[in-house]
């Protein structure tokens, strides 16, 4: 039987119908109401999911989904003549990469391991163990590291970045291209086919590169001043527990010797590692595998909604935590405006400022400039209306172009190559803003951030690095 021709999933009316031996332990009160008011959400997430997943399935895949580009976006109309680019300060996370750690998804492959040597899965659940062992084989002390997708998916960034911006990087008079990574190998090579493009265009930049730990906690990815971490888990437990049906999804794969057999502490972190199976294998296009028709579209979706939820819970500017993540994106801007000011000064050679880190900066940063995409929301109206595939793939970059003629300095945003709208303050003309507004913009949220300084747990616990 083909996957695509499988039934609907229904959930099982008892357990015992599909054998787990250990099922999730009691939720307490609190969780069972939060479930129980988000089923109708939850639901209408799942289907606005799956309606994208069967015209476009990357665009399920969350931050894991590759780079894509579209010719277009990036155009602006001259507002005078006289204005040229002269300074990019950008952010670039890194490129499409491997899984980063083995724990998310080595419960799934135990339980298909177990099952195989046993002769106990169907075909359904052969030719899925098949594909999920060429994934999980290819990781093999590869975990984290970039894939040979992010080497290009740079390479072209830093080439229409060079294109657009031409008088920036042939400029007679500014030279310098000051480069910062996070310490993480999958960084730094992004940083490394970045500027390799970028010089092979325009030898005559002298490019300097910094990385170490001072810069991950400085302003790339600061720790959190509280482990909010076991709070965000309670919630978006409750997610799975709504959504996702991991009983009967097993069961179309494992037969039921082996439904009685397998010993699975947690099927919901079984499930979701075939979600993420899935998923990182868009950036591993070298192994040519497709694996969408093997996983029913309904339960890749709601999967997809709850990786969604969890990563605004964790990441980006969320109403519950939102207070302890926005000291990244604020660290970030910081940043953005020291140098921006010092390229400003009289008699500066400094043509751009280039740095490469992860998600975990660049979500927040978005959310405080007032970015479109990047909303301030519930968890769960992020489970039931956010996607973050579509602005925080693989390779997420802003890029600040400096314009200036008679003193005035105008600034445009890119957020993937994309023409950005901040929507607290007025542009000048189109989307050119003046850089003493943003600046400003940048300053004033000093007062109303998280004091992470007072904080007396400054634990790193949750520190992610995506």
């Amino acid at each position: 039987m083909l996957f695509a021709d499988l039934p609907k999933i229904e959930k099982p009316q008892r357990a015992n119908e599909v054998n787990l031996r250990i099922m999730r332990l009691k939720i307490n009160i609190h969780l069972f109401l939060l479930a129980v008011g988000l089923t109708f959400s939850n639901a209408l997430a799942a289907q606005i999911t799956q309606q994208r997943m069967e015209v476009e399935p990357k665009a399920g895949a969350g931050i894991f989904r590759p780079y894509f580009y579209e010719a277009g976006t990036d155009a602006v109309k001259s507002i005078d003549s006289k204005y040229k680019p002269f300074y990019v300060s950008h952010f670039g996370r890194h490129g499409s990469r491997y899984y980063s750690q083995p724990k998310s998804w080595q419960q799934t492959m135990d339980c298909f391991e177990a099952a195989a040597a046993a002769g106990q899965l169907t075909p359904a659940g052969d030719s899925l163990y098949a594909a999920i062992k060429s994934i999980y084989d290819a990781h093999d002390d590869m975990y984290g590291e970039l894939a040979p997708l992010g080497a290009v998916e740079h390479r072209q960034i830093a080439r229409r970045m060079y294109d657009r911006e031409k008088p920036v990087f042939l400029s007679r008079t500014r030279n310098k291209v000051r480069c910062v990574s996070s310490v993480y190998s999958r960084c730094l090579m992004s940083m490394a086919n970045f500027t390799e493009e970028l010089s092979g265009l325009a030898p005559s930049l002298d490019v300097s590169y910094m990385a170490g730990k001072r810069y991950n906690n400085e302003y790339i990815n600061a720790p959190l001043g509280y482990d909010f971490s076991v709070e965000a888990d309670k919630i978006i437990d409750s997610l799975k527990q709504a959504t996702l049906h991991p009983e009967a999804l097993l069961s179309l794969y494992f037969t039921d010797a082996a439904m009685d057999a397998v010993v699975i502490s947690d099927p919901y972190a079984v499930e979701m590692g075939l979600y993420y199976f899935w998923a990182i294998s868009y950036c591993l296009d070298f192994l040519e595998l497709d694996i969408t028709s093997m996983i029913p579209s309904e339960e890749l979706a709601a999967c997809a909604a709850v990786d969604n939820a969890t990563k605004y819970a964790k990441v980006a500017v969320s109403e519950e935590f939102g207070k302890y993540t926005r000291i990244k994106g604020l660290k970030l801007l910081k940043d953005f405006l020291v140098k921006a000011d010092d390229a400003l000064k009289a008699g500066s050679d400094v043509a751009a400022d280039l740095r490469f880190a992860h998600d975990s900066a660049f979500l927040p940063m978005c959310a405080l400039l007032g970015i479109e995409g990047y909303p301030v929301y519930t968890i769960e109206e992020a489970h039931a209306g956010w996607n973050a595939a579509d602005v925080v793939p693989m390779c997420s970059n802003l890029q600040m172009v400096f314009y200036k003629v008679k003193g005035d300095v105008l600034v445009k945003i890119l957020v993937n190559e994309k023409k950005a709208v901040l929507s607290s303050l007025k542009p000048v003309h189109g989307i050119f803003y003046r850089w003493d507004e943003i600046k400003n913009l940048i300053e004033g949220l000093e007062n109303s951030d998280y004091d992470y300084y007072n904080s007396e747990n400054k634990s790193q616990n949750n520190q992610l690095y995506e």
